[in-house]
């Protein structure tokens, strides 16, 4: 602990500033540390205000030309406070707190979400449209208008149970408690681990083939890639227990940001690939 706070003082002595040196009055100056937040920026109409954006950020249409400070779980301090930002704006998470703590000790406001169900992503594009000064209403009555028409195209129409796996090896899933469970009932599945109530749980093989989904989702690979998704075929072929094995792309249903509607709509496609297109919105 010593050594991490002689290490901050000292980078605070090379860069020559101060807690006061922030300015408080310039206007907002905003890091945002998650792709699914830079999103909602983007989409609040606030992007004049991002100075700064994680690694993963980047491929947010829009703020490509803003500086990067890294990985999620590894941002830059010293580039962070190059930067003077009066805001950062993350997911909460422990392997970032002693980043957040330096930040705030030199009056950073830090503020940290963690969007868990559907209701409390909504609720984050509130609070960040809030932060930001923007109105996050008509935002959030698109994308719950969007998902009630998905919704509607597939009611009274047999609900497969479904996987949805977020890793493949060792194997981990969405369950319950999560934005992703209720997005595959939006899209007219069951989830199977629906149940679990620890989000995104390591499951074994084993309880995988009790549970034994109509379809497994596997949301692992890259850009859909068809090598890649042969190598995962050719991995759940393996059990004899699993039947009808689908992909969707990482990060498409399972990050929460502002392509809700587009994840249900995807995870649709899959659960009910007999429904026409031309036919449901």
């Amino acid at each position: 602990m010593l050594r991490q706070s002689l290490a901050g003082l000292m980078l605070w002595l090379a860069l020559g500033c101060s807690p006061e040196s922030i300015p408080a009055d310039s206007g907002l100056r905003v890091i945002s540390l998650s792709p699914s937040i830079t999103a909602i920026v983007v989409a609040l109409g606030a992007t004049d205000q991002l100075v700064g954006i994680d690694r993963y950020s980047r491929d947010v249409k829009g703020v490509g030309h803003l500086p990067s400070l890294g990985g999620l779980f590894a941002p830059d301090l010293e580039r962070a406070v190059e930067l003077r930002p009066t805001l950062v704006l993350a997911v909460s998470s422990a392997q970032q707190t002693g980043f957040f703590a330096q930040l705030r000790a030199r009056g950073v406001r830090v503020r940290e979400l963690e969007p868990y169900t559907l209701g409390e992503v909504f609720e984050s594009y509130r609070e960040i449209g809030d932060l930001l000064d923007r109105d996050a209403e008509p935002l959030i009555a698109r994308i719950r208008a969007e998902l009630e028409q998905i919704r509607a195209s597939s009611l009274n129409r047999p609900r497969p149970s479904v996987a949805l796996v977020i890793e493949r090896d060792p194997v981990y899933v969405a369950a319950g408690g999560t934005f992703v469970d209720e997005l595959i009932r939006v899209a007219g599945g069951r989830n199977v681990f629906g149940d679990l109530q620890s989000r995104y749980p390591q499951v074994s093989l084993e309880l995988l083939a009790e549970r034994a989904p109509d379809l497994l989702i596997d949301s692992t690979v890259p850009d859909l890639d068809p090598a890649r998704m042969a190598e995962a075929r050719a991995h759940w072929a393996r059990f004899n227990w699993i039947g009808r094995v689908e992909f969707i792309a990482p990060g498409v249903a399972t990050v929460p940001g502002t392509d809700l509607a587009e994840g249900a709509r995807l995870l649709r496609e899959q659960i009910h690939p007999d429904l026409h297109l031309s036919q449901v919105p």
